[in-house]
């Protein structure tokens, strides 16, 4: 028995499901190519340096040139690429680890039954396929490059005036818009993409049976592990959205718009992330749900036939003190309470409480250059010390 255990276990270690949804695409090839990330897994340093020298060096020098420098770095589209940029880039090996140990566990927890290996396996195999689509680069990179033709117009009156000449783009308000916001939008694309590479592995996942455990203390079956990768995309989430914030931002400095007219746009967007992150995870409600009824019944039968047992031999009768003392039946009693209670307190679905707070507080953080427009930083900090007293 224990050689054969050995033997499964090792056989789980040398599958190594990988799932990279941060590495492996078209676009990553190519970088790896050129060199810009080496090692595995990759390091992000020189690409993080490529898009500071592509998207942001010219604008400088430009821009110092023709001494405007002042007015570009308080400008919020700016200053969102300084941020957003570097941040997307650096968060992927976070991402990529918390993705991996969740792979890890659905093998070292036995979740997937050995006649269904293969079905984990293969939504595995279609996730990587979604990655590695040459189509889904080719629309990004049109997408990305082709709608700021199209949005040029409506974000000119937005932007400061070392981008503009009057109603006509500078060279720098060029590179700008047809360079830096391009790849800025390539980059969000991307993530959105890898994002829904996540969830068509998880929904591949959600239909095999799970060998779910309900009286498992996540409260999830044993599957809740997946809300760590929701609170690791945290980080990401804020660089998606804080775009948004700085966009709103410049509104309000630059539009003349107010921030009570912001409000509605910065709560739906900080939904929209949410619901973005969260929904792959409702895939498991119908097995889970299916799993704790079930749990709730066989805990149920089998409390009412170890508690008729226990009544038969220590209530029918008076036992000595000295036998009761001690008897692991009590604990034995106990521990089935506690499992069964357990079993009660498991939820439908694999989200917690932290998980939607981390994202929430990611995505409401990135909405702070759009409220301190209006609201001083130092009253922003004292309202949330005072709400959270």
């Amino acid at each position: 028995m224990s050689a054969s255990l050995a033997e499964s276990t090792l056989r789980a270690e040398q599958r190594s499901p990988d799932l990279d949804i941060t590495s492996g695409d078209p676009l990553h090839r190519i970088e790896r190519r050129l060199g810009l990330k080496p090692g595995t897994p990759p390091r992000p340093g020189r690409m993080v340096a490529l898009l500071l020298a592509v998207a942001i060096l010219p604008l400088v020098v430009r821009v110092g040139a023709q001494g405007q420098i002042a007015d570009l770095i308080r400008d919020p589209f700016f200053i969102r690429l300084l941020i957003v940029l570097p941040l997307l880039e650096l968060v992927s090996p976070s991402v990529s680890a918390s993705v991996a140990r969740a792979l890890q566990e659905f093998e070292t927890s036995r979740l997937v039954a050995p006649e269904d290996e293969p079905r984990f396996q293969a939504a595995r195999m279609r996730a990587l396929r979604m990655r590695d689509s040459r189509v889904a680069l080719v629309v990004m990179v049109a997408i990305a490059f082709g709608s700021e033709v199209l949005a040029e117009t409506a974000r000119l009156p937005f932007i400061g005036a070392w981008a503009r000449d009057g109603e006509h783009l500078t060279l720098a308000g060029s590179w700008y818009f047809f360079v830096s916001l391009a790849l800025f939008h390539l980059i969000r694309l991307r993530w959105l993409w890898r994002i829904l590479v996540w969830w068509r592995f998880l929904f591949g996942v959600s239909r095999i049976p799970l060998r779910l455990m309900p009286a498992h203390p996540d409260r999830a079956g044993g599957i809740g592990f997946l809300a760590n990768v929701t609170m690791a995309f945290a980080p990401l989430i804020f660089g998606l959205s804080v775009g948004a914030g700085f966009e709103l931002r410049a509104r309000i400095l630059v539009g003349g718009e107010k921030l009570a007219s912001q409000v509605a746009p910065m709560v739906a967007i900080s939904v929209l992330f949410l619901v973005c992150v969260l929904t792959p995870l409702l895939f498991f409600v119908p097995q889970l749900t299916r799993a704790m009824w079930r749990g709730r019944m066989d805990y149920d039968r089998l409390s009412s036939r170890y508690i008729r047992r226990f009544d038969n031999k220590w209530l029918s009768r008076d036992p000595p003190d000295t036998e009761l003392l001690g008897s692991s039946d009590l604990q034995s009693l106990a521990d089935l309470i506690n499992s069964a209670n357990a079993v009660r307190q498991m939820l439908p679905v694999p989200i917690t409480i932290p998980a939607i707070l981390s994202v929430a507080l990611a995505s409401g953080l990135a909405m702070l250059p759009a409220i301190q427009a209006e609201v001083p930083l130092r009253e922003i900090a004292h309202m949330l010390m005072s709400a959270l007293r």
